[in-house]
């Protein structure tokens, strides 16, 4: 095995390593947020008020977070602590990778045009600095200058490199090397078609980005809805304690708000885990992406619960 190759070896090891701590850190603090929760639940004690009834708390593990609260942070965190450290960092890998493509493909055109031979256009391109590329690219030269067959060294290359568009670059000059041609012209071929490729992909985000802002606006929406729901109706009609012979014996209002509460806090939770997902899909076309919308906006929902909804002195009171 070349060094290059060892290399590339330990540092996939120690990538996967990475990625494998970052899971258990994960696993770990989601674990002791449910713990807590399920503390909560046993710690808590309470007693009936003999004038009204009300429940009035002697112990409480922590006041202002119960168990649903717990819950909803640990899949918060479960989900939050891998998406930013190691999806992010993949996505921005891939990224990097496809932006310094056409270079790349620029490059070796470039130097073939000058005379100059195909692996000796490839040896001198790897001197140069692209990103992710490079470890692969002075890869394939090794193996090039080797007098391992072009074929082989692109085919390896494709394999390395788990871009959609890179591989789909490396596909194309594969084929055209083998129906004949000059090579030049052929990476000049492609790299025009990837640097197209690019640009429609940025074009497209950005079309996009209006739908993504406008599925974060309905979750506000949403949101605020709730508050005007509990604010204007389920509050005042939970306490005035209406009665079959105030409403001439057609209904009974019994609102629980306490269920109410977490019915609905579940269905933020909800609401933002699947709106995140499907502006993950709309702006990058991957659900993976979406993962990190879901988690901020499943933050967003729990925040305003805690503090629209929930407590008996609200930051805003709504009134129609």
């Amino acid at each position: 095995m070349a060094i290059s190759d060892e290399v590339e070896v330990k540092v996939r090891e120690f990538q996967i390593t990475q990625d494998t701590i970052y899971w258990i850190i994960a696993a770990v603090s989601a674990l002791i947020l449910v713990v807590l929760g399920i503390i909560d639940v046993i710690a808590y004690e309470f007693t009936l008020d003999p004038v009204t009834g009300e429940k009035i708390v002697t112990n409480d593990f922590i006041n202002f977070l119960d168990i649903n609260d717990f819950i909803i942070l640990a899949i918060i965190v479960m989900v939050g602590v891998p998406t930013f450290l190691i999806i992010y960092r993949e996505e921005r890998r891939q990224g990097r990778i496809d932006e310094n493509l056409p270079f790349l493909l620029r490059e070796i055109s470039s130097a073939q045009r000058t005379g100059m031979s195909l692996p000796r256009a490839i040896q001198e391109s790897a001197k140069r600095h692209y990103g992710p590329l490079t470890p692969e690219l002075r890869k394939m030269s090794s193996k090039v200058s080797w007098g391992i067959p072009f074929n082989k060294a692109m085919e390896d290359f494709q394999e390395s490199i788990d871009t959609p568009l890179a591989q789909r670059a490396a596909l194309l000059i594969l084929e055209a090397e083998r129906s004949g041609g000059n090579l030049e012209d052929i990476f000049e071929a492609t790299e025009k078609h990837v640097q197209t490729l690019l640009d429609l992909k940025k074009e497209r985000e950005g079309a996009m980005k209006p739908y993504v802002w406008i599925v974060y606006a309905s979750f506000l929406i949403f949101i605020l809805v709730v508050v005007v729901l509990f604010q204007t109706f389920f509050i005042p009609f939970g306490s005035a304690n209406i009665g079959p012979e105030q409403t001439a014996g057609m209904f009974l209002l019994d609102i629980n708000l306490d269920t109410l509460e977490i019915i609905f806090l579940h269905m933020l939770a909800i609401q933002g885990f699947f709106s995140g997902l499907v502006a993950g899909k709309m702006s990058k076309m991957s659900i993976k992406a979406g993962l990190m919308h879901s988690v901020v906006l499943m933050f967003i929902g729990w925040f305003a619960f805690k503090i629209l909804i929930q407590p008996d002195s609200p930051l805003f009171n709504i009134t129609i």
